[in-house]
């Protein structure tokens, strides 16, 4: 019988050759297994309850409550109109010779913009003859008027004849009276001898040439009257005529005048200092009065117009501020520009029952001097832009505010979220999901496996709490909170849209575009069922209610179930749905049981999961409600 040291010393060699073989595969397998796999042994040793998922937080955007001032604004879009508006157009017909500006220009009041020529048209004819009647009235009216002069030089001839006329009968009535009286005594003295007839026959011949001279001074007295009416009768015909004249004469001046302003017509200027903005014809046309030839704006200074509802025009005073910005830029007022409201239209359109607010302002950015717009940077607005009016209303000092995208309304009254707890200093707690028993209090590998090790509790963890506000005066930045809130309370304001109460949240910075850098994976938690919910949560999927919950609660291991309802946007429930889906535990890249439901009564689908300890994933899909399925992803903790 062969002795147990015979079989040693005679298999000995196979003995070394096993133990190195293992040897060598230990190491192979240790050195080029990758991270999370596990070899034989570990797989068939390895407790599937033991492993508990990391408990997540939601990345959302915080912000303490404080006290500050606030403007009350009503929001409305608008529109920019040029200060004025310069429509070009012909007054006479012409064809365009010159046309020296083009859209981009700048032009300055009485410079030339567009040049007609009109040598074959009928206005150069309409000139000539005015000037031409002009000249020949000019010269007519100056004939006139020497013959009026003429007249009343004759006029005056005649008043003198006749003046010395009267004075030459009344000498010879004066002469003739003496006579008279004279013979009479001479008579007297014949007879009683005193005088001899010789002379008596004297002093007689001499009456009769007193009463000759006389009779002489009558007749060219009756002469010179006739002369002098006949002269006046010229005279008043004279001033008749030259009358006549001289209204020709400034009738034609009238005409000439009007023929010379129509010529100017010929050139077309500038009204005002302005920027040509449209050119609608081009040089070698011939235009008619009323075609629109050049658009010149005046838009150093824009009227900024916005349409206000009839519930609002009354809050509305002139004199209030304005924040005008344009559609594409944030709600950031540091790159708003502040005006007033400068004008209120006391009408409503008859279509919208809207009132126009208008703010007028400066608008001009760049150099004035310039011949052309280099940049529309130059202006800070462009007529027929649309951009947004905030209007301020009223205002409040030293108030309790929040930001206004942080409130949200249920139910019609306004609610927010808060970022409740924090306290405690425990420092986190990193684990492996593979090996539960391995911790560490930093960021590392887990030393069996190579996996990253998870963040196993938040150190000051804080979860969310749904609470109702009451509001005041809000802008598009902040918000008056009057009730339900204190001061250096911590507001959710983004990222809160699938929140629930009591789910843990991170704190992350955000920018515009969203999160600046992604929370690890173990502050992260989407859409998922466990303890911080009681394993129940709401979400809207397009136009359908999802209320998610386990049963029963807690849930427990390989015996749970999904209960799904599902309730349309508007109310009432969805009966006829078919649902399908599969589920995975990520940690593990396992799969697990296939998922289907079909027709409940009361929108309520039971769906059998026996999901054993651990986090699922279920990917879920809602057909029969449209013409594509829903999806319904939904994160799963198994306690």
């Amino acid at each position: 019988m062969v002795s147990f040291s015979e079989s040693i010393r005679k298999n000995l060699w196979g003995i070394v050759t096993l133990v190195v073989v293992l040897a060598i595969s230990l190491v192979v397998v240790d050195r080029f297994k990758k991270p999370g796999q596990m070899t034989v042994l570990e797989a068939n040793v390895m407790d599937m309850a033991a492993m508990k998922p990391p408990r997540g937080a939601v990345p959302v955007a915080i912000e303490k409550s404080r006290r500050s001032d606030i403007e009350n604004t009503i929001t409305y879009t608008g529109t920019v109109q040029a200060f004025e508006d310069e429509d070009v157009y012909p007054r006479i017909t012409g064809r365009i010779v010159k046309m020296p500006v083009y859209p981009g220009d700048r032009v300055k009041k009485g410079q030339l913009l567009v040049e007609l020529d009109t040598d074959d048209s009928e206005y150069v004819a309409k000139l000539d003859a005015a000037i031409y009647q002009g000249e020949s009235k000019v010269h007519e009216a100056g004939m006139a008027r020497k013959d009026f002069e003429q007249a009343k030089f004759t006029l005056k001839a005649k008043e003198e004849a006749e003046q010395a006329a009267a004075r030459a009968v009344d000498d010879a009535r004066a002469k003739s009276e003496y006579w008279e009286k004279e013979i009479k005594r001479q008579e007297t003295l014949l007879k009683e001898d005193v005088v001899s007839q010789e002379e008596y026959d004297s002093e007689f011949a001499r009456f009769k040439s007193a009463k000759a001279l006389l009779a002489k001074a009558k007749s060219e007295l009756d002469s010179s009257r006739n002369s002098k009416l006949a002269a006046k009768a010229a005279f008043e015909k004279a001033v008749h005529h030259v009358g006549h004249e001289f209204s020709a004469s400034e009738e034609a001046k009238a005409l000439e005048k009007n023929a010379r302003i129509i010529e100017q017509y010929r050139e077309l200027r500038a009204a005002g200092n302005g920027v040509v903005i449209k050119r609608l014809i081009s040089p070698g046309v011939v235009v008619e009065p009323g075609m629109l030839i050049l658009k010149v704006a005046h838009i150093d200074r824009v009227r900024v117009q916005a349409e206000v509802s009839n519930t609002d025009i009354d809050r509305v005073k002139l004199g209030d501020r304005v924040y005008i910005r344009r559609s594409k830029e944030g709600e950031d007022r540091s790159g708003h520009i502040e005006g007033r409201v400068t004008s209120i239209f006391p009408a409503a359109d008859p279509s919208s029952r809207t009132s126009v607010v208008e703010a007028l302002i400066d608008n001009l950015v760049g150099r004035d001097g310039d011949r052309q717009v280099e940049s529309a940077d130059q202006y800070r607005f462009l007529p027929g832009q649309y951009v947004v009016m905030d209007i301020v209303t009223g205002r409040s000092a030293s108030t309790l505010t929040v930001p206004t995208s942080a409130i949200f309304y249920r139910e019609g009254k306004p609610h927010l979220w808060v970022a409740a707890g924090g306290a405690s200093d425990k420092k986190p707690t990193y684990t492996c999901t593979m090996h539960p028993e391995v911790h560490s209090d930093k960021p590392a590998n887990c030393p069996r496996c190579s996996m990253p090790l998870t963040r196993e509790e938040l150190g000051g963890q804080k979860v969310a709490r749904l609470t109702a506000i009451k509001v005041g005066l809000a802008n598009p930045e902040r918000t008056e909170v009057l009730s339900g809130l204190s001061v250096g309370d911590e507001v959710i304001y983004r990222g809160y849209a699938d929140l629930q109460p009591t789910m843990p949240v991170v704190a992350v910075k955000w920018t515009g575009q969203g999160i600046e850098r992604l929370p690890l994976a173990g502050e992260v938690t989407r859409n998922r069922l466990d303890k911080g919910n009681s394993w129940r949560l709401d979400k809207m999927v397009e136009t359908i209610m999802v209320k998610a919950s386990l049963d029963p609660v807690p849930p427990v291991s390989k015996k749970n179930t999904l209960v799904l309802t599902l309730t349309k946007h508007g109310g009432g429930t969805i009966d006829n749905a078919k649902i399908s889906g599969t589920s995975s535990m990520p940690g593990m890249n396992m799969k697990g049981p296939a998922l289907k439901a079909s027709g409940a009564a009361g929108g309520v689908y039971r769906i059998p999961l026996d999901l054993h300890s651990g986090l699922w994933k279920l990917d879920l899909e809602v057909g029969g409600i449209s013409d594509q399925p829903l999806g319904v992803p939904l994160d799963v903790e198994v306690p």
